[in-house]
C-alpha cells in the first residue's frame, strides 16, 4: 500500500469512529467529553516544549522559554486548590494510574504493607507482581458485596494486626462513598505515621461538585486522581494533598523519576476545567447522580436487577445491572455494542449474581439527558440484551437528542 493509500485510510478511519460515536449512546463510566471551552483550551503548539521542573514551585523551571508556561502552571493549581480545598497539586501525571505509582514510590519503602482495595486499581498489587519486583506487601481490603463498599468491621481487624504503611481507598466501580473518616480514626490509634490514599479517579467530578464525600476533609492524606472522567478534563492525572512533606516526597517520586516533560497542551485545559467546575459543577453532579438514579429504577422496572437497589442503587455516576438472565458479561456488552449501546461488561457480587454491566450517565447527562430519558434508553437496553430487531434506529434517535453540551461556561 503507497503512503497516499495509507494516508487517505487514516482519515476513513478517524471520520467513521467520529459518525459511529455520535451514532451511539455513550454509557462507558470512566469516559466523558470535555466541553468545548475545555477542548478549546487544549494549545497543542504547547506540546512541542518542554515543561520540566523540579519540586513543588512550577517557576523552578529547566528549560528556557517556559516563563509563560510556568504562570499557566500556577494558574492551573490556583484553580485546583480552590475548587478541591487542598493546598498543595501536582499536574504532572499523566494518568490517574501513574498518580497511583507515583504515591507508592513517594511513601513507600521496601517491605511496607499495604491495604487497598481490590476492586479498584491496585497500585501496590501491580508493583508487587511486576517484573520490577518492587518490595510491597499488598493486602486485599475486605469487600461487603451486599452494600458494594468496604467491609469496616473486617477492615479495623487488619489494620490493628499489620499496621499498614499504606491504606488505599477508593474503587474502579464506585457507587457509594466509602468510610475515610472511620478508617483514619483507626489508623490514627495503631499507626499514626501511616498515609491513607484516597483514589477519586471515577468520582473526581462528583467531588468537584460538592455532591459526594471530600476525601481531604474527611481525613485523606493524598488524592489521587485522573482528570477526564466525571471531571471530564482533558486526559490526564493528578495528585492533591494538604500536607507540604507529602507535596515533595510525590514531587521528587514524580520529577524525574516518572516523568519528565509532562505534555503540556493540557494543562491550560485542567485550569478551564476546575473554572468550568467552580461555576457550573454543582448543577451537573446533581444532574448526573439523579439520571443514575434515574436509569437504575427503569431497568429494575423492566425486571433487570440492580446491585445495591436495596440502598437506593448508587450515589455516583455508576449503576451495576445484573445480566445473567441475558448472557455472560462480554457476550452481553457486545450485543448491546451492536445496537449503539457503548457499556462495560463487568462480574458482580455473588450475592447478586455473576454477569453484570457496568454503566455510567456523565457523558450523556453532559449532552442533555433527565431522569425522564430514563424510560426510553432503559427499554432500548432491555431490548437490545434480549437480541430484539429495530433497536439500533432507535438509539440513533436518542443519540441525536442528546447533542447540545451542558454545565458549561
Amino acid at each position: 500500500m503507497q503512503v497516499k493509500d495509507r494516508i487517505e485510510q487514516l482519515k476513513t478511519l478517524i471520520e467513521e469512529q467520529r459518525a459511529y460515536r455520535a451514532d451511539s449512546l455513550n454509557l462507558i463510566a470512566s469516559e466523558n467529553t470535555p466541553s468545548p471551552f475545555v477542548e478549546g483550551m487544549i494549545v497543542e503548539e504547547l506540546n512541542r516544549r518542554y515543561g520540566f521542573y523540579s519540586g513543588i514551585d512550577p517557576d523552578n523551571q529547566h528549560y528556557e522559554g517556559t516563563r509563560h508556561v510556568a504562570e499557566i502552571e500556577k494558574l492551573a493549581h490556583e484553580a485546583a486548590r480552590d475548587l478541591f480545598g487542598a493546598k498543595y497539586v501536582d499536574l504532572r501525571p499523566l494518568s490517574g494510574n501513574v498518580a497511583g505509582i507515583i504515591s507508592m514510590f513517594a511513601l513507600g519503602s521496601p517491605g511496607d504493607t499495604v491495604l487497598e482495595v481490590q476492586n479498584a486499581h491496585k497500585y501496590a498489587h501491580k508493583l508487587h507482581t511486576s517484573g520490577l519486583r518492587v518490595d510491597l506487601n499488598p493486602i486485599a481490603i475486605p469487600w461487603d458485596g451486599r452494600t458494594y463498599n468496604i467491609d469496616l468491621e473486617k477492615t479495623v481487624p487488619l489494620i490493628e494486626e499489620h499496621k499498614p504503611k499504606l491504606v488505599v481507598l477508593g474503587s474502579a466501580m464506585f457507587l457509594f462513598p466509602q468510610p475515610v473518616r472511620e478508617i483514619r480514626d483507626v489508623m490514627d490509634v495503631h499507626c499514626p505515621e501511616s498515609f491513607l490514599i484516597y483514589d477519586a479517579a471515577h468520582v473526581m467530578g462528583l467531588i468537584a461538585g460538592g455532591r459526594f464525600q471530600q476525601p481531604l476533609a474527611e481525613g485523606a492524606d493524598v488524592l489521587i486522581t485522573s482528570t477526564h472522567k466525571t471531571l471530564a478534563g482533558p486526559q490526564g492525572g493528578m495528585i492533591l494533598t494538604n500536607d507540604k512533606s507529602i507535596a515533595e516526597r510525590v514531587a521528587t517520586a514524580t520529577a524525574p523519576l516518572i516523568i519528565a516533560n509532562h505534555h503540556l497542551a493540557r494543562i491550560p485545559a485542567l485550569a478551564a476545567t476546575f473554572l468550568e467546575w467552580k461555576a457550573c459543577g454543582s448543577a451537573y453532579a446533581d444532574a448526573i447522580v439523579a439520571n443514575a438514579k434515574a436509569l437504575a429504577k427503569a431497568l429494575e422496572e423492566r425486571v433487570v436487577p440492580i446491585v445495591c437497589a436495596e440502598y437506593g442503587y448508587t450515589e455516583s455516576h455508576t449503576l451495576m445491572a445484573v445480566v445473567d438472565t441475558f448472557g455472560d458479561a462480554k457476550t452481553v456488552a457486545e450485543r448491546l455494542e451492536s445496537c449503539g449501546i457503548i457499556v462495560g461488561g463487568t462480574g458482580v457480587p455473588e450475592e447478586y449474581g455473576e454477569h453484570g454491566l457496568r454503566i455510567g450517565v456523565q457523558e450523556v447527562t453532559r449532552f442533555g439527558m433527565t431522569p425522564e430519558d430514563a424510560g426510553p434508553i432503559a427499554d432500548c437496553i432491555v431490548d437490545g440484551m434480549a437480541g430484539k430487531e429495530g433497536v439500533k434506529e432507535r438509539v440513533v434517535k436518542l443519540a441525536k437528542k442528546f447533542t447540545k453540551v451542558r454545565f458549561t461556561i
